[in-house]
């Protein structure tokens, strides 16, 4: 194996891939592998069934089926080194030499004890979706962090986001138990119904792929098995599925007439004052309460606070029902500053319920999308 690249090629390409591994703290060893077409496969594999590929234009010099695996942080740090010159490089038997105007540096290789198989398997059945790479981004960035982070063997369904497409609609479901988002895409068209659902460890790989990929196209191949691919414009990833049943988030979601209390409110509004009240609590982890007492004010309280002058604010709302008349509901200030702090809307609608609220933005415009949130709560009739 002897081929020639430009080093700022290579750099660019390596160092883009690092930042994706780098961030979710993972294997540091790639392979390069030549192609009969000039090109260098780079494969990273976590294991056998969660692997990315991506490719770059070299000169091959001497074509030979061999592999060679590689650190990839000490790749860069050489890389680094030179200005953007011409490289040659050497597979010898324990090393990777790189020749270049200034000599011969050689780089350790190493035996990859995993030996994963980079082949992308397909069955015959494969259900293709296509997506935008803004869209995807988008998507991922609305689910990812309601799903927990806790319990990842015992409960590793809810550990990830489900993907649901039907023919005319796509929904996109994640809880971590204390919070659900059901996001979903109106007027979106597959041949049939298909769903899945995939691990935040490699969702988040995902999301640090396409903020590389501006306005492309993305290929999904689902083929009802473990594995499901996504055809990038510079990779090629292929993960695993979560094969478990996903929960049956609408049975948690209620029913609007079993609502209590419905009102309109500045989304800045609510969550400057709860985030102001929240620097006074003493507890990091602290609930927060509404107390709805007229039609047209909410009062937002904390009881473990040094300062009761500074634990309590009255807020302008919009009441739409309120059959209780006097209601006080908890809910965990930290997650309800996440929810708010996610969303683009300046209003929101809320509802409370026996033991959660559900959120849903207001838009200025009708947009092809809806977002609903439940949090669960303590109610303090």
């Amino acid at each position: 194996m002897i081929f020639s690249v430009l080093s700022s090629f290579l750099l660019k390409k390596l160092y883009t891939l690092y930042k994706i591994i780098n961030i979710n703290k993972l294997s540091n060893l790639i392979t390069f592998e030549v192609s009969k077409k000039n090109q260098l496969k780079i494969i990273w594999g976590l294991d056998s069934k969660n692997i990315i590929h991506t490719y770059l234009k070299i000169n091959i010099l001497k074509y030979t089926k061999e592999k060679v695996t590689l650190s990839i942080k000490f790749m860069i740090d050489i890389l680094t080194t030179f200005s953007n010159e011409k490289l040659f490089l050497k597979k010898e038997k324990y090393t990777l030499n790189i020749y270049s105007k200034q000599g011969v540096y050689k780089i350790p290789t190493y035996y990859d004890s995993n030996h994963y198989d980079d082949r992308l398997y397909k069955s015959s059945l494969v259900h293709k979706i296509s997506l935008f790479s803004k869209l995807f981004l988008k998507i991922l960035n609305k689910t990812l962090f309601f799903s927990t982070t806790e319990d990842e063997e015992l409960k590793p369904v809810l550990n990830g986001v489900f993907f649901q497409f039907f023919t005319h609609e796509a929904n996109f479901i994640a809880t971590d138990t204390y919070r659900l988002i059901k996001y979903t895409i109106k007027n979106f068209k597959t041949n049939q119904e298909i769903q899945f659902t995939i691990s935040r460890k490699y969702l988040t790989i995902i999301r640090e792929i396409l903020k590389n990929e501006k306005k492309n196209n993305i290929i999904i191949e689902y083929s009802e098995k473990e594995n499901i691919i996504f055809y990038f414009k510079n990779y090629i990833f292929s993960c695993q599925l979560i094969n478990k049943k996903y929960p049956d988030y609408r049975s948690v979601i209620p029913n609007n007439n079993q609502c209590h209390v419905s009102f309109v409110i500045n989304k800045f509004l609510l969550l400057n004052t709860i985030k102001r009240i929240s620097i006074f609590s003493k507890k990091k982890k602290n609930f927060i309460n509404f107390h709805f007492f007229n039609y047209k004010k909410l009062k937002i309280y904390d009881e473990n606070t040094t300062d009761i002058h500074n634990s309590i604010s009255e807020i302008k709302c919009k009441v739409l029902l309120n059959d209780l008349k006097n209601i006080k509901i908890g809910f965990n200030s930290k997650f309800l500053i996440e929810i708010l702090s996610s969303l683009n809307e300046d209003f929101i609608y809320f509802e409370l319920y026996q033991k959660m609220g559900i959120i849903r933005p207001i838009y200025k415009k009708k947009k092809e999308e809806s977002i609903l949130i439940l949090i669960m709560s303590i109610i303090k009739i």
